[in-house]
């Protein structure tokens, strides 16, 4: 390859740090604390920073070897892999959860429901609202189960259309991406687009416009020296545009730039950093354990809130920024646990179980 390389042998640190900061800045979508909601009030396009990172990091890691042999099947078997195991055990914690809920009635659905949504979830199919346990949530069990099931769809796409995406090519499908995207917001009033039946369909404009900006940043920045931001700045950058404290009646405008024009860019510009020290095992970190993070605090939150004000009552007393502090330090221990005993060893089992014959030159 000509160009840049990554750094790290391989490994986009810096990126990956970024990564996590975002599955981080997440948490507050979910975990109710005004105060840092207003704060941070562009924290839901983090998903948007990831469908960027995600086209960059796979046309990196696997556009040569799709164009050379590796078949559809298995380029589509080592991403199911590396996502389902962790997807798979947020998903049941949030069943379990469900059934308890809805057999104390503490929900206004019976509990065949939570097996109805289990079992859609578990072949990644968006749960109907005739059999939900959360009302027009597409991924009720796990919620950000719906950015996998647009993640999973991109991915076909890009698997399929791989001998076709030249720079023309990209350029046309993410125009006409962008277009759907901003029609999408402007009905929706919103860029909150893709996790409900009422906006699912604005998901799929959402996850094409950036995954396919993403696969051409990588064609770029291999290609062309691009300057490269300094390590701190990268991540400076990110926090502002998640915390820039746009007028309420601009905000559709300001999230419709930020995914569409600053992002690219910003992994463009964020790709070749070069961390140090301790940022750089931060980042390393952090971004390891970003998926783990992302998909399980969910499901946390929901335990917690379920459980923990009938055993503990101090816990509806105390803010909003602590419930925020004390899940996330839970969400990323159980990430970190989970890694070592579960995630690596059940992804090395079912990578070596039937694993198909190397693609022949």
């Amino acid at each position: 390859m000509s160009g840049q390389t990554s750094s790290d042998h391989g490994r986009f640190v810096v990126l990956d740090g970024m990564r996590g900061l975002a599955a981080i800045a997440v948490i507050m979508d979910h975990v109710t604390s005004v105060a840092l909601q207003r704060l941070v009030p562009g924290r839901f396009l983090a998903v948007d920073f990831f469908f960027v990172l995600s086209g960059f990091v796979l046309t990196y890691a696997y556009a040569e070897r799709l164009r050379t042999g590796m078949s559809f099947r298995s380029f589509m078997r080592v991403r199911l892999i590396r996502l389902y195991p962790l997807y798979f055990l947020g998903t049941l914690m949030g069943a379990a959860l469900a059934l308890l809920q809805a057999s104390k009635h503490w929900i206004p659905y019976p509990p065949i429901n939570a097996l109805w949504a289990f079992l859609c979830a578990i072949f990644f199919i968006p749960c109907p609202p005739q059999v939900t346990t959360e009302w027009l949530s597409i991924y009720p069990l796990d919620g950000p189960g719906w950015s996998l099931f647009f993640e999973l769809v991109v991915n076909v796409a890009f698997a399929l259309l791989i001998m076709r995406l030249s720079f023309r090519f990209l350029i046309a499908l993410m125009t006409i991406a962008a277009v759907g995207l901003i029609g999408c917001t402007i009905w929706n009033g919103s860029m909150d687009l893709g996790w409900s039946w009422e906006n699912v369909v604005g998901g799929f404009p959402r996850v094409t416009y950036g995954f396919f900006a993403g696969v051409l940043v990588y064609r770029l920045w291999s290609t062309v020296k691009i300057p490269a931001l300094p390590a701190w700045a990268a991540f400076v950058v990110l926090m502002a545009v998640f915390m820039a404290p746009v007028p309420e009646h601009y905000r559709w405008i300001y999230d419709l730039f930020a995914a569409i024009v600053i992002f690219p860019i910003l992994v463009a510009v964020s790709a070749g950093a070069q961390a140090r020290g301790l940022l750089h095992k931060t980042s390393a970190t952090v971004g390891a354990l970003s998926y783990g993070v992302y998909i399980l605090h969910v499901p946390i939150w929901n335990w917690a809130k379920a459980i923990l004000p009938i055993v503990a009552p101090w816990w509806n007393s105390i803010p909003g920024f602590v419930h925020y502090f004390i899940i996330a330090a839970i969400a990323v221990t159980a990430a970190a646990i989970l890694d070592h005993v579960y995630d690596k060893p059940v992804r090395r089992w079912l990578s070596r179980r039937r694993a198909p014959r190397p693609a022949q030159a």
